[in-house]
């Protein structure tokens, strides 16, 4: 539909823009699309200067309509406040931090220099493990007995006509090669499967995709996390080592690592295969060993966190962790040691230090945390316990807006328009988020803008923190009920497009299949459902 003509333009939040000229030079074409509507308005703009087409756009004072606070990235912050970063690391700034392992041969020269190490006298053995090799080699006796003696090997050797045929292109795709998210596809609807993730009913905090939607992670109120093989849900592993329920599950970029956030003030990397978690963070500055005899590092220092952790998530493509505890949140870097010893299998160097501590001003307590991980980006949005949100440029580090009453009561989750590795979508699409609150539905912001676009009501949410989420397409938002249903809304339309009914309890948590048009939903009785695209 195009409008021509004296009439108004009816686009309530313009996607894209361009513009033109004719051969009158006084005269101006403007065609401005709808982002959320099919609809294009045309618009003829008169300046009455022979100037260039440049200077006449600078006459009309066309602007985005973003009004900054404080300021934003930048060294003259003078740039609008955007999702995706469009200007460069500043000199002083935190994202630049890394945190480098120190070699051997550096620390035992710095314990020399302090006193540390005595030299032996020649010919004494030092302390050494009692085995003749580096690794203690397993006796079997907590494997499965043997059942079978002999096997024949059905592989195919290189070179023989099985696997000369298995390598002829079948015209399909490559191995490893990632689909494009179908963006015509329908809402999913269908249900297909129905699995519980505990023997006993445990309510499910939380739920997780990875970015190649290969697995599934959730976070359990029993104190251990489950980690599931998509689509089918199957092959379920548990991770336990929290002490109190987990809150939150993240996975990292490449799907390679696990974070968990639990209310006992700890949060743990985990690795897929391992019983231990490759690493803690439980103090508020580091854990490196302090310089007294015992080791340990001072307590006044780096005390424990004095509030449960509630939000983590990796953050900058993997450089940092962003944890939430109490009104402050914490951005630490990182470093992962990946060597395996069944001796010192304990004994953890993986380490982790404090860049940045950020506290939201006039709240008791940071209620949701949303930050991108896909791509590098500046911008971290934070909701209090005081009903606003807060939106942080970690390139600066300090906050650059401040929304009031978000909602009428405190905003619960957050969620952005992150896309998936597999979907392309134009850069101010990326600066649309999503707030939910107890009794006042959901709203749909534009960071530019910094107001509501759209509101969506329709499910039942008074008393549980339900979660929400955006499809990868940017076209379905889901949302959790407690009326034991989930519910998908179209992103254009207020109302709901559907209801996902057969839930025995509340359903706590939904999330997308980033390359599928898929819908996996839990719920507090500890059970999970996934549902596809009707065909």
């Amino acid at each position: 539909m195009v409008k021509d003509g004296p009439s108004q333009c009816n686009i309530p939040l313009a996607g894209s823009f361009a513009f033109a000229q004719g051969a009158d030079k006084q005269q101006v074409w403007c065609v401005v699309g709808s982002l959320f509507q099919k609809s294009v308005d045309v618009l003829r703009l008169t300046v009455p200067s022979h100037e260039g087409l440049g200077q006449r756009l600078e006459s009309l004072s066309l602007s985005s309509q973003s009004v900054l606070d404080d300021g934003a990235s930048g060294e003259g912050g003078s740039a609008e406040i955007s999702v995706l970063s469009s200007t460069p690391l500043s000199e002083s700034s935190p994202l630049r931090s890394e945190l480098v392992p120190r070699s051997k041969e550096t620390s035992s020269r710095k314990q020399k220099q302090r006193g540390h190490l005595t030299t032996k006298p020649k010919g004494q053995v030092g302390d050494q493990p009692l085995t003749f090799k580096s690794k203690v080699k397993s006796s079997g006796y907590t494997q499965a007995p043997r059942m079978k003696m002999f096997a024949p090997s059905t592989r195919p050797t290189k070179g023989s006509p099985t696997s000369r045929a298995g390598t002829k292109s079948t015209g399909g795709e490559r191995p490893g090669a990632r689909r494009e998210f179908p963006m015509d596809s329908g809402p999913p609807i269908s249900l297909q499967k129905k699995l519980e993730a505990a023997e006993r009913p445990t309510p499910i905090n939380s739920i997780a995709l990875s970015d190649d939607g290969s697995l599934l992670a959730c976070g359990l109120a029993n104190k251990s996390a489950l980690v599931l093989k998509m689509p089918g849900l199957t092959k379920p592993h548990s991770i336990t080592g929290h002490n109190a329920a987990v809150t939150s599950v993240n996975w990292s970029k490449e799907g390679r690592w696990l974070l968990t956030a639990s209310d006992d003030k700890t949060a743990s990397v985990w690795t897929t295969g391992q019983s231990e978690p490759v690493l803690t963070i439980s103090a508020t500055n580091h854990n490196f060993a302090g310089d007294k005899d015992d080791g340990k590092p001072s307590a006044k220092e780096n005390r424990a966190f004095p509030h449960p952790v509630r939000h983590a998530q990796f953050y900058y493509m993997d450089k940092f962790v962003l944890l939430s505890c109490g009104s402050a949140i914490s951005m630490f870097k990182f470093h992962l040691d990946q060597t395996k010893d069944d001796i010192k299998r304990y004994q953890t160097k993986s380490r982790y230090k404090l860049v940045k501590t950020l506290t939201m001003e006039k709240t008791q307590q940071i209620t949701a945390l949303s930050a991108v991980n896909g791509f590098y980006s500046y911008i971290v949005l934070c909701a209090g316990s005081n009903r606003s949100m807060e939106v942080f440029d970690m390139n600066v580090a300090r906050s650059v807006r401040t929304i009031p009453d978000v909602h009428s009561r405190p905003v619960h989750a957050i969620c952005q328009n992150k896309g998936s590795p597999s979907v392309s979508h134009p850069s101010s699409a990326y600066d649309l988020f999503l707030t939910a609150a107890l009794t006042d539905g959901i709203k749909l912001w534009d960071l530019r803008t910094n107001r509501c676009v759209r509101r969506y009501e329709g499910h039942l949410n008074r008393a549980y923190p339900c979660g929400l989420t955006m499809s990868p397409c940017a076209r379905f938002i889901a949302t959790g009920a407690e009326d034991k249903s989930a519910y998908i809304y179209d992103v254009r339309e207020s109302g709901p497009l559907h209801k996902l009914t057969g839930h025995t309890d509340v359903v706590s948590d939904v999330a997308f299949h980033p390359l599928t048009p898929q819908l996996v939903t839990s719920s507090v009785d500890g059970k999970l459902h996934s549902y596809v695209e009707t065909r």
